[in-house]
């Protein structure tokens, strides 16, 4: 009876990471749209601010998680997120554009000589 006990103990504990596991992925993706509208929000020059911002969205889209990461941590997944978002600016014009608000639609879409 124990090793039983003991083996769905196991698999209950197991099933719980991982759904922690699924949902913390779900997060660090929901942060990267939390720091773009932050971004988009309040431009250059604002870090804390935005940083703000982006932990008030996170309270209200993950109010569990919230309650038990730590604000240090959290920061550090912001700062990922952002790398990815600057990633997504870089390499992506569009993207570029809606975020930084400058569309410089005319000169991708001028003919080269």
């Amino acid at each position: 009876m124990i090793p039983f006990i003991i083996c769905l103990s196991l698999a209950l504990i197991f099933a719980v990471l991982l759904i922690l596991s699924a949902r913390y992925d779900s997060f660090k993706n929901w942060l990267v749209y939390a720091v773009t509208e932050s971004e988009q929000l309040f431009g250059g020059g604002t870090g804390k601010l935005k940083l703000r911002y982006a932990y008030d969205l996170a309270i209200k889209a993950f109010p569990v998680l919230t309650k038990v990461i730590s604000w240090r941590a959290f920061s550090e997944c912001v700062d990922e997120a952002l790398d990815i978002m600057r990633d997504m600016i870089k390499h992506n014009v569009n993207i570029n554009a809606i975020i930084t608000g400058k569309d410089d639609t005319d000169e991708r879409n001028r003919p080269q000589e």
